[in-house]
């Protein structure tokens, strides 16, 4: 023990001299500058073999599969890295190889075992198979296609779909076999009726089809299917009646979403904003509903719908201010009633937009033609509040905005609680505190009432949004500032087209009287014999008469 030497150590400052440590720096830089430059050839030898990959193939495809199974599946397993989800599965047909791959959670893995797998792996045929044609027959699958597409290919399986490769054969079998979870077919949500269809759409593209076409059973009504967004690849069907619709307006529609330049659709709004001819207007240039129903009527007034995959909303084309008003339940009460409750809906849009103005502009301007008894008791009101009509009015649109967002955006359970609170609690509070008059809050009140009363959220969020220049013209110039706003708004109306057709529509025009028969009024159904002449369909008829 006492002869054994006791090790040290060293720093390597105190072993190596200056210039070697010097020395292995450089050495160390040299080394640092050639890895970088391994990978950035290595990166280049990567791009080089995508774009010989690409060299034949057609502009839109990636690369051509080849008859090589092996290089087949390692140019999938690239386009997948990272794809935990993708599923590969090896299997011997006959005397080849063969590789069927698929998306879990999106193909149904039963489905595969028992349609695909047991029927390929019983499949004896007589030496090598130089076609997939010859599957067709012995699998027991409704839908099958071949294909060579390598973008169509790729899209599929992550639609769903499997693939089913082959070794010897530059083809691609896909085997429709989707299964995964969906919303059921449920009530409305946001265009809920007390008579009529309880029935709305799902996120689903094939359920909203089937629903619609479950309620037509006519061979004239088409589907047209294209594909939306250069990542997620989203399915837009364009549904439409081939022998009522507008000559040139399907062909219209399809341009302006065929120049939709964009990588992802996500919902109805991003296809609206580049579809619509005004995209600054505050006005909803489309319709938007969740109502089979709804979409049904519209289709056979010669009208267009767009249904988007993953969205529960349909947009109907073209659209006009009078068919932004009109609610499901209109067609299910009698005439009378539906004509009272539409002149009460059109009057609410003006309450919607001028009543805080209407109020700022008699007390601000033209008290005189307040009522004695009122002017005498807002006066005193008045006394207890610091701030002028305008800013009182500004506030409590403000806090009407607060609560509308609040119940919207809270939990369903204690959304009650919270408009109980703004109502009793706040409402009571401010008029108490002296910072607005009892009058204003009930004016207020009456507005966000009329608001509610639209039969579609988003035009509602328009008169919403028109109120506030509105109540700073009145401020300025008082009834004249109403006025003005008033005729902005009207010319504002006359000059918005959707899909060339009026927004206004017949509202101004005088050649299409006979269209009021269903907008301001609802004339009985044995009356309305004709369609829309707006919407330019091309059987002008809706039932039959003893001539024809």
């Amino acid at each position: 023990m006492a002869n054994r030497k006791r090790q040290r150590l060293y720093k390597l400052s105190a072993v190596f001299a200056p210039a070697a440590v010097e020395k292995t720096e450089a050495n160390l830089r040299v080394l640092r500058r050639l890895i970088n430059g391994g990978a950035e050839v290595g990166e280049a030898l990567s791009m080089l073999a995508r774009d010989l990959r690409q060299v034949a193939a057609p502009q839109g495809e990636p690369f051509l599969f080849t008859s090589d199974l092996a290089q087949n599946r390692r140019l999938l397993e690239v386009v997948f890295r990272d794809c935990s989800d993708v599923k590969y599965r090896d299997f011997m047909l006959g005397e080849q190889n063969a590789l069927l791959i698929y998306v879990e959670g999106m193909a149904g893995s039963e489905r595969l075992d028992e349609f695909v797998l047991a029927p390929l792996l019983k499949f004896s045929p007589n030496g090598c198979i130089t076609s997939l044609q010859v599957l067709h027959r012995f699998l027991p699958v409704v839908s099958l296609k071949n294909s060579t597409s390598a973008a169509e290919i790729i899209t599929d399986v992550l639609s769903g779909f499997a693939a089913l490769f082959v070794d010897g054969i530059a083809e691609c079998l896909l085997i429709e076999a989707r299964k995964y979870r969906k919303r059921p077919i449920s009530i409305p949500q946001n265009e809920t009726v007390i008579l009529g269809s309880h029935e709305a759409f799902n996120e689903d593209l094939s359920d909203t089809i089937a629903v619609i076409r479950r309620r037509c059973r006519d061979n004239n009504l088409k589907v047209r299917m294209l594909q939306l967004g250069d990542r997620l690849n989203t399915s837009v069907a364009l549904i439409y009646v081939a022998n009522l619709v507008k000559p040139g307006l399907l062909e219209e529609i399809e341009q302006r979403l065929e120049r939709i330049d964009i990588d992802r659709i996500t919902s109805t709004a991003n296809v609206e904003e580049h579809i619509i001819d005004h995209p600054w207007s505050p006005f909803p240039q489309t319709q938007s509903t969740e109502r089979p129903d709804k979409v049904v009527a519209s289709l056979y007034e010669g009208r267009v719908a767009i249904v988007l995959d993953n969205v529960s909303d349909v947009l109907l084309v073209p659209t006009t201010y009078a068919q932004i008003l009109q609610a499901a339940e209109d067609y299910a009460t009698p005439a009378l009633v539906t004509s009272l409750t539409r002149v009460t809906r059109f009057f609410s849009t003006a309450v919607a937009i001028f009543l805080p103005a209407f109020y700022i502009a008699l007390v601000s301007y033209h008290p005189g033609m307040i009522p004695t008894a009122l002017a005498i008791s807002l006066a005193e009101q008045r006394l207890r509040s610091p701030f002028p009509a305008f800013m009182e009015a500004l506030f409590m649109e403000v806090l009407i905005e607060l609560f509308q967002e609040a119940v919207i955006r809270l939990p369903q359970k204690i959304s009650g609680a919270a408009g109980v609170v703004g109502a009793l609690v706040i409402g009571t509070t401010v008029v108490e505190a002296g910072l607005v008059n009892a009058l204003l809050v009930v004016i207020t009140s009456l507005t966000a009432i009329a608001s509610f009363t639209m039969p579609t959220y988003s035009f509602s969020t328009s008169l919403r949004v028109l109120r506030v220049p509105t109540i700073i013209m009145a401020s300025v110039l008082g009834l004249y500032g109403i006025a003005l706003s008033l005729m902005v708004i009207v010319t504002h109306l006359c000059s918005l087209r959707s899909f060339g057709e009026s927004y206004g529509g017949n509202l101004f025009n005088i050649t299409l009287l006979r269209d009021w028969k269903d907008t301001f009024f609802r004339f009985p159904n044995p009356l309305q014999k004709n369609r829309p002449k707006q919407t330019g369909s091309q059987e002008e008829r809706r039932m039959k008469t003893e001539d024809s």
